[in-house]
């Protein structure tokens, strides 16, 4: 079954925030903003399938996790993560960052820390700020255009009294980074070592390229692990305006901990709608349009990565293992932090996420790739007359002789 991708989404009048906070200047212009980690284009139709349903039926409920539910999550992970989960470990909740909060209040001290790497996602950070926690930074290392972590540093982190919770996104948001099963023995073994609770943000886990796999952290650590896998439909499937998420703790105590605090956070029922996505989504069906997807997006990658390397080389994008975004190194420009930014958007009509963001070097940028193929070429065409314009290096400047080329 062909599916199409080549057709940009509707965004308009759904108060839908990537399209409210559009740019003027690039919603004149008719262009995609590639800020915010969401599709440019429709959602699996196995999920359109069972939400209209849901819809059509006309009852919208309060809706807890049926035998069904958690079936159709214990099928996800054997056949798309490789591992076999039990269905009493499951808990489902709000949402990734939700469940975090949870856990930082359920295992953590007001003044007490938690450790995140960087660049990375700052949600975790903003999480646990608002909770009176603090955050220690372990920098990761780019070596050979791979970020790796730097274990040493980490081990001296996690050997702080005051730093009790490790938060680990696998695939990395916005490196791509995978952590493969290596990187993860050696994170329990040291969280293990020093008592530290590991949360495992795995909502890109199915988004990875080629023969690459991300093992669930808990089946690594092992089932008495001080650990917890948080996964979700929000990136694999598009589902980022529906809050929630599923926990998985083997861990009896640790799972009973959590539960306590995540009903005592005013945890409610399953968005029905959310409960007939997962149904739809957890399918041969669904797994079949999540393939399809993963090739289509790898494409938009080896496109935009020849497209710099043919007509402006001094920009570079780090090849991506996982996640539909890229992160893409400006500083070849020679234009400072400000500057870049605002040449990006006031004349290549480019809007993407500073790289300052997510705790990364200025220069460096994110870009959502998960959108129609023709709208990445419409901008880049674009970035390129303005780079030009400029003589930023562009292969065809005037001032770029043949040798340069």
């Amino acid at each position: 079954m062909r599916y199409d991708f080549d057709t940009a989404v509707d965004r308009s009048g759904i108060g839908n925030m990537i399209e409210e906070w559009q740019p003027p200047a690039i919603r004149d212009a008719g262009l995609t903003s590639y800020w915010g980690a969401e599709f440019g284009f429709r959602t699996a139709p196995a999920i359109v399938d069972a939400v209209r349903k849901a819809a059509e039926n006309g009852l919208f409920g309060y809706t807890i996790a049926t035998p069904d539910y958690l079936d159709r999550v214990v099928w996800w992970f054997e056949n798309r993560r490789g591992t076999r989960i039990r269905p009493e470990w499951i808990l489902p909740t709000h949402g990734v960052i939700f469940s975090l909060a949870t856990s930082i209040r359920a295992f953590t001290e007001p003044g007490e820390a938690i450790i995140t790497l960087t660049p990375g996602y700052r949600r975790y950070n903003q999480a646990a700020e608002r909770l009176g926690r603090k955050v220690s930074e372990s920098p990761l290392v780019l070596r050979n255009g791979r970020y790796h972590i730097d274990f040493e540093d980490l081990e001296a982190r996690m050997s702080e009294a005051a730093n009790r919770l490790l938060v680990l996104c696998n695939p990395n948001n916005p490196t791509g980074t995978i952590w493969g099963i290596h990187d993860l023995e050696r994170i329990a073994e040291l969280a293990g070592r020093q008592g530290v609770l590991v949360f495992s943000d795995e909502i890109f886990a199915e988004v990875v390229f080629g023969e690459a796999s991300i093992p669930p952290y808990h089946s690594v650590a092992g089932e008495g692990a001080e650990c917890i896998t948080c996964g979700s439909l929000g990136k694999c499937f598009g589902l980022t305006g529906v809050n929630h998420s599923n926990v998985v703790i083997p861990n009896a105590r640790l799972r009973e901990r959590f539960l306590i605090q995540r009903n005592s956070d005013h945890y409610g029922s399953i968005d029905p709608f959310l409960h007939a996505a997962l149904l739809g989504a957890y399918t041969e069906e669904g797994a079949a349009w999540l393939d399809a997807m993963l090739e289509y997006v790898w494409g938009n990658y080896l496109f935009i990565d020849s497209f710099f390397r043919e007509h402006l080389p001094a920009v570079s994008v780090l090849k991506p293992e996982g996640t539909y975004v890229l992160w893409i190194d400006f500083r070849g420009l020679g234009l400072e932090a400000g500057e870049l930014n605002r040449f990006l958007l006031e004349e290549a009509l480019l809007c993407l996420d500073p790289g300052e963001s997510y705790g990364g070097p200025a220069g460096y940028m994110r870009m959502n790739i998960s959108v129609p193929r023709r709208e990445i070429e419409r901008s880049l065409e674009l970035l390129l007359d303005a780079a030009r314009a400029r003589s930023l290096g562009a292969v065809g400047d005037s001032g770029t002789s043949e040798e340069e080329r």
